[in-house]
């Protein structure tokens, strides 16, 4: 039962994330910690406490490794400041949310995976019809495609998700 409203409140928060980062490239700042919270609790409920900490620590390390890379992209590669021109702060508390939710080898999939179909879908979208923003919205399109990751799990589609 409370897996239930988890799994349901989950899809709800990545479907908003979605509509928002879409529609206004503004997201409700609380969705980030709930999205956290929410994918964190399915997480934990199908690993152990020890490899689910390990697996936790290992992600957010890649995300901190992922960021400084960036920075130092934009700053001395692209001369642009990261949180203002190269990645919205949304786009880095959707990583970390992300990091949180899954096993270090699913993660490393899924994230891989999810910016992927993020800029190809954008780049499909820019040929198809004019796009009122020039910029991709990232943790619109990584939800989306989590949306579709759960689905597939929940449906046993993808029954590896939590394997460690």
């Amino acid at each position: 039962m409370i897996a239930t409203l988890v799994k349901i409140c989950l899809v709800a928060t990545l479907a908003l994330i979605f509509y928002q980062d879409l529609k206004e490239r503004q997201v409700w700042f609380f969705l980030f910690p709930l999205f956290a919270l929410l994918g964190t609790s399915l997480f934990y409920m199908n690993a152990n406490s020890t490899t689910y900490l390990y697996a936790i620590m290992i992600n957010l390390s890649i995300v901190i490794l992922l960021l400084l890379v960036l920075f130092a992209l934009a700053k001395w590669i692209w001369n642009k400041n990261l949180l203002k021109e190269a990645l919205g702060l949304g786009d880095i508390l959707f990583f970390i949310g992300f990091a949180v939710s899954f096993p270090t080898v699913s993660f490393i999939n899924f994230f891989a995976f999810s910016m992927l179909f993020a800029l190809i879908i954008h780049r499909v979208l820019a040929r198809w019809k004019s796009l009122k923003h020039a910029t991709i919205p990232l943790a619109g399109w990584m939800s989306l495609f989590l949306i579709m990751v759960y689905a597939a799990h929940w449906a046993n589609l993808y029954d590896v998700m939590y394997v460690m």
